[in-house]
């Protein structure tokens, strides 16, 4: 048989929808483990090891997946940072006194009115911390 045929074959074998494999690949696999008339000349579980190796639907999920969990630790730092950035701002601005805000602002290229609500969203989670003690 030829490669068409065998191709052919491995459709059949998959209900004839071949779009989340590399079909060249599978058969070159074939191809290297001896098939040369049918899929028939393969046994079964090797058949279906060879298919599964190329399922490139199963790999680009398995790529979201990843991507998602690291998506979704990257945002879990980012929101800690967040929270550290909020506190830090409302300790420094409280300790620095009057003035705090201003000189924060000049130091990061903020508008007091940003620093000074970024220190009072720290202050907030400071109060969440110690009521919940």
């Amino acid at each position: 048989m030829n490669r068409a045929e065998i191709a052919y074959q491995v459709s059949l074998t998959m209900d004839g929808d071949t779009s989340g494999f590399d079909l060249d690949a599978i058969l070159d696999d074939l191809a290297e483990a001896g098939v040369t008339g049918s899929v028939d000349d393969i046994d079964f579980d090797t058949y279906w090891e060879i298919v599964n190796r190329h399922d490139i639907g199963a790999q680009a999920e398995e790529e979201a997946e990843k991507a998602h969990a690291a998506y979704l630790e990257a945002e879990a730092a980012r929101n800690e940072a967040i929270v550290a950035r909020q506190v830090a701002f409302a300790r420094a601005v409280d300790t620095m006194g009057r003035g705090g805000q201003t000189i924060l602002a000049n130091k990061f290229g903020l508008s007091a009115p940003t620093v000074k609500a970024i220190a009072d969203r720290g202050r907030e989670i400071l109060a969440g911390r110690e009521n919940s003690k």
